[in-house]
């Protein structure tokens, strides 16, 4: 988290993306079809309806997401902190026509400091702001004829606002069950069930057809 883990580089990497069409092509396909990316980071919660309804608008490509506005995510990958878990990391995946937001590792705010790897505590100093540690949202977006500013809006529209984020994490709670729904919720309970019992986890898996 913060140290580059999901990287442009590396997603080009990854097998049948973004290949070479043209053998002695000098021009590379980021630049030929206006593929870029950008990192998204935010210290506040995503209520979690609000996150859904911002990545179902992604994979649509619904306004803004299209290329009159903040232009077309292909692939996004991050850490993501959802209001009404504070302990875990949510492992958020997007591509082509599907999404995944599951329980991942605790934050390391969750975890008693005497317990932390050696060296870990000096790494952490840039990622680590009172009063929530390291919590935070880290996204990389990968998409083409992005516009960084759009999306950021958009996103930062599912964030709590300032005022909520002073109700501290028992207002956090009472926000998202006052919420019409939470689409992860169900899903990230079993998940956490079935991990205490030695099961394993389940995906949060969206399949959306075009």
């Amino acid at each position: 988290l913060g140290t580059g883990l999901f990287s442009m580089a590396e997603a080009e990497g990854h097998p049948g993306w973004l290949e070479e069409a043209r053998i002695g092509e000098h021009t590379p396909e980021t630049v030929e079809y206006g593929i870029s990316s950008f990192t998204y980071r935010a210290r506040k919660p995503f209520m979690p309806h609000k996150f859904n309804e911002a990545v179902e608008a992604m994979l649509a490509g619904d306004a803004p997401f299209d290329r009159q506005g903040g232009g077309t995510v292909l692939r996004a990958k991050g850490f993501v902190w959802l209001a009404n878990w504070p302990g875990l990391q949510g492992d958020f995946s997007l591509a082509g026509n599907h999404f995944s937001l599951m329980p991942g590792q605790p934050w390391w705010a969750e975890i008693d400091k005497t317990d932390w790897p050696k060296g870990l505590k000096e790494a952490m100093g840039p990622l680590w702001i009172e009063p929530h540690g390291d919590r935070q949202q880290e996204i990389v977006v990968i998409g083409t004829d992005l516009d960084r500013e759009v999306i950021t809006s958009v996103l930062d529209g599912c964030l709590l606002g300032d005022e909520d984020m002073k109700l501290e994490q028992e207002g956090w709670f009472q926000l998202c069950n006052d919420a019409e729904y939470d689409p992860f919720f169900e899903d990230w309970y079993n998940a956490v069930e079935e991990n205490m019992n030695g099961g394993l986890s389940h995906d949060h898996d969206h399949g959306h057809q075009h």
